[in-house]
Parts: C-alpha cells; sequence; structure tokens
C-alpha cells in the first residue's frame, strides 16, 4: 500500500471551496470559523487549502505470481 497525491476532488484543485454554487459549503464554513448562514469563499477544508490531498493506493500484485 501507498500513498498518493492527488487532486482534492471537493474544491477541484482551486485550494477554495465553490461546492455550494459558487460559494462555500457549510463543512468549509464552519472549519474557517464562520457562520453557516455567510456568503463568502473560503479555503478548502478537506485539502487545507493546497488542492491536494494524500489517499492510499492498492499495490496490485501481476497475475499469475501467487500460482507458483
Amino acid at each position: 500500500m501507498g500513498r498518493k497525491l492527488v487532486e482534492c476532488e471537493h474544491c477541484r484543485g482551486t485550494g477554495t471551496c465553490t461546492a455550494s454554487g459558487g460559494r462555500s459549503c457549510r463543512d468549509c464554513l464552519a472549519a474557517a470559523g464562520r457562520s453557516i448562514r455567510q456568503w463568502g469563499v473560503v479555503r478548502c477544508s478537506y485539502c487545507g487549502g493546497t488542492g491536494k490531498v494524500l489517499v492510499e493506493e492498492d499495490d496490485e500484485e501481476e497475475p499469475g505470481e501467487d500460482e507458483k
């Protein structure tokens, strides 16, 4: 198992959350310390504003190796 750095699906790699119709979602607003009723764009709380996240990647075995 290894880790791989991929684009954040929540913010699409931009680092700012616009997931709720051009404004930030409730999760990102709450993480930024703002009221969920405030209108605005804040840093993505899923990637920490970097636009990238680490995901676990399964190591695939070569077919036929375990048949020896």
